[in-house]
């Protein structure tokens, strides 16, 4: 059980408390598992609509998570690690899971996954100092140069298997 502090209460974000937002539905799943995989709805399939994404800002999602995820979905310099992975191209939030056999075991992978997303996309980012982004833009700069060269060294390689005219 994850405990979160939310408008000045103690809430508690788990799989079980969460699954009253979601629509949750099951699918086949794919892949190995025989006879099994062919008959039963196993994979867990949840969708979170958009209307009810906003509407969780501040009632079961944190104000500052929710804040900051949005603020991380939309930034092109977010890390890749703190943007929220499963926005769909509508802006509904889907997650999927057929990794065991059991449907409810599933679910509750879909529902961990959302927690787990949701507590590290909504951590606020750290400031990166002046000195950082300076060795950054070096390592950048050295790394197209290097790019560059290898990219000529080939260009005379290929040049070089031509054949040569020898007209006089």
């Amino acid at each position: 059980m994850r405990l979160i502090r939310c408008n000045s209460t103690l809430r508690t974000l788990t799989p079980d408390g969460i699954k009253k937002h979601f629509v949750i539905s099951y699918a086949r799943s794919s892949g190995a598992g025989g006879q099994h995989v062919n008959t039963t709805d196993s994979k867990a399939v949840i969708k979170l609509p958009l209307d009810r994404w906003y509407a969780a800002r501040g009632s079961w999602i944190p104000s500052k998570q929710f804040d900051n995820i949005m603020k991380n979905v939309n930034d092109s310099d977010a890390p890749h690690y703190k943007k929220f992975p499963y926005f769909t191209s509508s802006g509904d939030i889907l997650i999927t899971s057929s990794e065991t056999r059991y449907r409810d075991k599933n679910l509750n992978d879909c529902l961990e996954k959302f927690v787990k997303a949701v507590e590290v996309c909504g951590q606020a980012r750290d400031e990166v100092n002046e000195n950082t982004k300076q060795h950054w833009d070096k390592l950048k700069k050295r790394d197209n140069e290097e790019r560059l060269k290898s990219k000529k060294l080939k260009r005379d390689k290929k040049s070089a298997r031509r054949k040569i005219s020898l007209d006089f």
